[in-house]
This record gives structure tokens, C-alpha cells and sequence, in this order.
């Protein structure tokens, strides 16, 4: 009798905690629509391929707000008007997801050995309130003097990005795109003999599992070569080969691409317990697991969309390697809804109404290059914008260095860049021209063969004095995402 009652009251106990949880869920997320349809709560979505900077991005942005009394920015109006009053950085409501690691990004950027944050290795957040004080134009003598802007932002591995285009592709539709892909260079000779070996598979006979395993072990040996090559490819599916989550089912990773080259019609006459059926099982499994999920937690409740792109570097590489990374931004950009609307239709079925492509790290050319950068910028993204069904919208392009690491200077006559290496040597380079178009032929030449230097942060910057990281026109990416909502 007394086991039944001690279960009744843990039970009860545990009852009770639910339902205070669930409260508290409630008036959280009830707090978030109020601020919504007020205005001032919205999600910002920073959007990068693998290695273009976003912890950097994010982690600067962060530190720009929570020092505006010394920071550079000119571009911001709050701060140059003086009305920003304050910023506090806060978790999320979400309280699953750990904290967006600011303080340890900023301090592995400051002190005696600069070093550039870790890639992102799993998803994390945070919520910047910002304080504002109201303008004089209102006629409503009840409007309050201040006001608080709450801007969510959210952090994620960005080899899981372009798994995001996987939602409404089927297996067989993909196998298709993958055997396009893997018959251009480079991923032709990355593949080797996988390639025939993938072709050769029967997709109707019945399943080996160890010679499957083995394709897969190699298969995920070649997805990682794509990205760890001297230059990265864009364009790398499924993104959790590369970087799985710590509590995922391993057989969910055990599907390849068949490459035999078969069509939608095998649908109706696959042999059970198949390559065909098993892959095809697994990679559902995958997408329905692991996709929808993370794009529901990360991507359907973005208000504002930042692109980050490294031009450069992808200039540099080359133009099978920029043409990659092209057709990974336009499957990127017809995953997400786009489009102007009301704010009580904003709580319900969210688009995204403003979109701003920003090309990272230009502090690796001269300052009278950083235009030229942009204009290049436009040309690459301008499929992609094509592609995506933009409503009543137009994207902005920017160009922006979320930490400056280099400074100019002048050798036998000549600008160039320098800075210091991860030795703490200075180093120095000249850039060939930054062309406003993507090159063609020969014109290629100098760029790939222009050997770019990875600089560290600047030294010299202190943790201790909360010294404010130098940058290039983050403030005027800023203003674009969110100076109208500061009004």
C-alpha cells in the first residue's frame, strides 16, 4: 500500500512539474507573439557555407551591441542619434539549445595568441535585447519612452546547411543530381574507382550489407576530401556524413548514392530488402529524422535572412570551385519562403521579408578592391535570387570583414596586404585586380594562382578591457537587418 501511494505521489510530483513547465513554455512563447505583433521580437537567420565566418560574423556583431559606446559604428543611426541605451545578451526561451559561446569565441580572439573560434560543432543560440529610447514623432501621449528590441539569433554546424534542399527531393532524385555532380572534376578524381563501383550496383538486387558498409565507409571518406581539400567544395550532401550529431542512430548514415542511373518508375517494382529499397528507406529516414527537424528548429521562423559568402577565397580556387559554390546557393535560396506580409500572418506562416548577401573576409584585398568585391558578389547570388520566389522583396548586397585582421601598406611602390600568421610572423601579399564579373579563360589565371595567406586576428586586442573587435562595415549590415525596427 505504501509502494502505491509513494508511486502516486512521485507521479503526482512529476505531473506537477510538467504542467509548470508547460506553463512556462506557454507564457514565454506568449511573450515572443506579443513582441511579435508589436514588432519587436524577430529572428534573424545567418545563413553560411561551411568556413565563411559565421561564429566570427555572430560573435563580432554580438560584440559591436554589447560595447556601441566604443564601438566603430558610424553606419548604425541608434547609436550616432543616441538613442540605443543599452544591450543585454540573454539565452533563448528554447532551453534545450546552450547558449551561443560568446564569451569563449572573443576570448580565443583577444590576448597574447589571437586565435580564430572553433567551427561550429553543434547548434546553439542566444537573444540580444536591445534598449532604445523612442522618437519624439508620436502623437500618443501614452506611448512610453523606451522600448526594448529583442533580436534572436541562432548558431548551427554549416555542414548541415545544405542538407536543408533534401526536403522535397526523393531519393531517386537525388541519386540523379549526384551523378551529375560526380562526373565533373574534381569530384571525379576525388572518387576514384568508388565511381564505377556505385555505377555497377544492381539497385533492384538484394542487399549486401557488408559490401554496402564498405561503400559507405568510402563513400564518407570522399564526402570529406571534398571539403578538406586545399580548396573546400560547396556543394557536399549529406552535410551529418561529415559532422554526425553525438546522439544519432548510426543507421541512419548507411545509405550511398546508386548511380546506375535509374528513374522515378522503379517505384512501383522495388524488390524488398533491395540496395534500392534499403537506401532509399535510410535516406527517408535521414531526412524525416534529422532535416525537418533541424529546419523547423533553425529556419521556420526567420523574419530576416544574412548570407554570408566567401568570395574570395572561392575566386581563388577556381572556377569549377565558384561555380560549385553557385549552384549550392541557389538550392540554399529555394529552401527558404520569401515575401512581404502582415504581422499577425508573420505568427502563423512566417516568410522571410528582407535578405542581405554579404561577402565576408575583405580584408584580404585593398580597400579599393571591397567594391569590386560586391559587384561580384551580386553576379554569383543572381541565380539564385532568380531561382527563389522572392515576393515583393529585393536583396541587398554587402561586403564586410566581421574582424579586420589585416592592415595596408605599401612594398617597392606597390599596396598590398599584411598582417601576421598563426606563428605570430608578419606576412604580406599583392592581390591581382578584383574583377566585377566572374572571369572566363585565361583570365582565371592570376587568381588561381594568387596564394592567400591565412592571417589571425590582429593582435594587441585585450580580454580583460573588453577591447572592441575592429571590422568593415558591420555597421552598415547592421542597419540593413534591423535600423527600421529601431525607429
Amino acid at each position: 500500500m505504501r509502494k502505491a501511494e509513494n508511486k502516486l505521489s512521485k507521479l503526482a510530483r512529476k505531473a506537477k512539474q510538467t504542467a509548470s513547465a508547460l506553463t512556462q513554455e506557454s507564457k514565454s512563447s506568449m511573450a515572443t507573439n506579443v513582441a511579435k505583433l508589436q514588432n519587436r521580437h524577430f529572428c534573424i537567420g545567418i545563413t553560411g557555407l561551411s568556413q565563411s565566418g559565421k561564429s566570427t560574423f555572430i560573435t563580432s556583431l554580438i560584440n559591436q551591441l554589447l560595447n556601441y559606446d566604443k564601438a566603430s559604428l558610424a553606419g548604425f543611426p541608434p547609436v550616432l542619434s543616441e538613442r540605443l541605451l543599452g544591450v543585454k545578451l540573454r539565452p533563448l526561451d528554447d532551453a534545450s539549445l546552450p547558449i551561443f559561446e560568446y564569451q569563449a569565441n572573443y576570448q580565443s580572439m583577444t590576448g597574447t595568441s589571437p586565435q580564430w573560434p572553433q567551427s561550429t560543432k553543434t547548434n546553439s543560440g542566444c537573444l540580444l535585447e536591445i534598449r532604445l529610447a523612442n522618437t519624439g514623432k508620436s502623437l500618443n501621449p501614452l506611448r512610453a519612452e523606451q522600448f526594448s528590441l529583442f533580436l534572436e539569433i541562432r548558431d548551427y554546424p554549416g555542414e548541415w546547411l545544405l542538407d536543408l534542399p533534401l526536403r522535397n527531393m526523393s531519393y531517386q532524385r537525388w541519386c540523379q543530381q549526384c551523378l551529375a555532380l560526380y562526373q565533373a572534376q574534381p569530384r571525379r578524381e576525388l572518387l576514384g574507382d568508388l565511381f564505377n563501383e556505385l555505377q555497377l550496383i544492381d539497385p533492384l538486387a538484394a542487399v549486401d550489407h557488408e559490401v554496402l558498409s564498405d561503400l559507405n565507409k568510402r563513400y564518407t571518406k570522399f564526402l570529406h576530401a571534398c571539403k578538406y581539400q586545399e580548396h573546400s567544395l560547396s556543394l557536399i550532401q549529406p552535410g551529418r556524413f561529415l559532422l554526425p550529431e553525438s546522439n544519432m542512430a548510426p543507421e541512419l548514415l548507411s545509405f550511398v548514392p546508386l548511380l546506375s542511373g535509374f528513374s522515378e518508375d522503379h517505384d512501383k517494382k522495388i524488390p524488398e530488402n533491395s540496395y534500392l529499397d534499403y537506401c532509399r528507406k535510410q535516406y527517408q529516414a535521414y531526412v524525416k529524422q534529422l532535416v525537418e527537424p533541424f529546419y523547423k528548429r533553425f529556419f521556420n521562423r526567420i523574419d530576416r535572412q544574412l548570407v554570408l559568402v566567401d568570395v574570395v577565397n572561392n575566386l581563388n580556387a577556381g572556377p569549377e570551385y565558384l561555380a560549385d559554390m553557385r549552384q549550392a546557393m541557389t538550392h540554399i535560396a529555394e529552401s527558404f519562403t520569401y515575401g512581404n506580409q502582415g504581422r499577425l500572418r508573420q505568427l502563423f506562416k512566417p516568410k522571410i521579408d528582407k535578405v542581405i548577401f554579404a561577402a565576408t573576409k575583405i580584408d584580404q584585398v585593398l580597400s579599393e578592391d571591397h567594391d569590386a568585391v560586391r559587384q561580384l558578389l551580386g553576379v554569383i547570388v543572381q541565380q539564385a535570387y532568380k531561382n527563389a520566389q522572392y515576393e515583393g522583396i529585393q536583396p541587398v548586397c554587402e561586403a564586410t570583414a566581421a574582424v579586420r585582421a589585416s592592415r595596408e601598406v605599401v612594398h617597392q611602390g606597390e599596396a598590398g596586404i599584411a598582417g601576421k600568421n598563426s606563428t605570430g610572423e608578419g606576412i604580406g601579399y599583392i592581390h591581382p585586380t578584383i574583377p566585377t564579373r566572374i572571369p572566363e579563360g585565361d583570365e582565371w589565371l592570376a587568381f588561381t594562382q594568387w596564394q592567400i595567406p591565412l592571417l589571425n586576428p590582429p593582435s594587441g586586442l585585450s580580454f580583460t578591457n573588453q577591447d572592441v573587435l575592429p571590422h568593415i562595415r558591420l555597421d552598415t549590415i547592421l542597419n540593413e537587418l534591423i535600423g527600421d525596427k529601431c525607429r
